[in-house]
């Protein structure tokens, strides 16, 4: 049923498309035009050559001016023939505009039920995100000569028991400080009404490094997505992995620019949050992502 449905919009759409270019469109009513006129030309061309083979046959002489009669003639009954399927035409018209009526009626009504599914998918993925995430295990492998050695553990909930993604830091200092980037957005349709936050942990630096010369965590996954946001189609409430994951995709590209996120018709703020602890030889902690925002520091132990 839904493939023949979609043959049948794909068909109503193009007849559409093509009628509205030929009738309102100028290059499409130049290419009307052009055929009309090279379709008279083509008859023209015809009844003269006819008459011409003719005439020879019958060894008349057939020169300029019995040809200019004949396209006079010819030409009047081609206008008699176009007034006589101005009632035709006409119906036609009026099809061609119903059709386009109806083209656009269904083209809105399938616009606002892609828009309100769309609502509908939002509202689902951010209740997905509402909770607590365990995105960073961090072990301190030594500190030594001013300098701290980490391996880092990057967690998803595909697979939470197993690091999705390691990665490894040698950075001068004593204490570790963790950045996040905390998108704070409100929109209504989504979110009921009240705020949400996303936090994404994005670089690691010290007391002695700058943030903006810090090490960039590499806790994304090919498709640009934080590893600790993904999903088991298990776990997802209301909504599934493929739709899960496109829209959050919109809601990352809206953290990421204004552009984005006025076209979302979100309102967001962006700020950052960093958590730091000093740290020796041996230390282990987790770095969680809180559902209100902003992260936290507790000792793997503390687990």
């Amino acid at each position: 049923m839904d493939d023949r449905l979609g043959a049948f919009k794909a068909i109503l759409f193009g007849l559409s498309d093509a009628a509205a270019f030929l009738f309102t469109k100028p290059l499409g009513l130049a290419v009307l035009v052009s055929v009309l006129l090279l379709a008279a030309g083509a008859r023209l061309w015809t009844a003269l050559s006819d008459r011409r083979l003719a005439a020879k046959a019958a060894g008349e002489d057939f020169g300029r001016g019995a040809a200019a009669g004949r396209a006079l003639r010819e030409l009047v009954g081609m206008g008699v023939r176009a007034a006589g399927a101005l009632p035709a035409i006409a119906g036609i018209g009026i099809a061609l505009v119903l059709l386009v009526g109806v083209a656009d009626a269904t083209r809105s009504v399938d616009e606002y039920i892609a828009g309100r599914k769309r609502v509908a998918e939002l509202t689902a993925t951010v209740r997905n995100l509402e909770r607590r995430y365990k995105a960073i295990e961090a072990r301190i492998d030594d500190v030594k000569d001013g300098r701290i050695k980490a391996s880092l553990a990057f967690f998803d909930y595909k697979s939470p028991a197993v690091p999705a993604k390691t990665q490894s830091i040698d950075i001068a200092g004593k204490e570790l400080f963790i950045d996040a980037i905390v998108c704070n957005f409100d929109y209504s349709e989504i979110s009921a009404g009240k705020s949400v936050n996303l936090a994404i942990p994005f670089k690691v630096f010290s007391d002695e490094v700058s943030e903006s010369d810090g090490v960039a965590l590499t806790l994304m996954d090919e498709k640009g997505l934080p590893l600790m946001y993904k999903r088991t189609p298990d776990e997802l409430l209301g909504i599934g992995s493929e739709a899960y994951e496109a829209r959050l995709a919109e809601l990352m590209a809206a953290l990421r620019t204004d552009e984005a996120a006025r076209g979302a018709g979100i309102v967001r703020s962006l700020y950052g949050d960093a958590v730091h602890r000093g740290v020796k030889k041996g230390d282990s902690f987790v770095v969680w992502v809180e559902q209100s925002g902003g992260l936290s520091v507790k000792d793997s132990s503390s687990f």
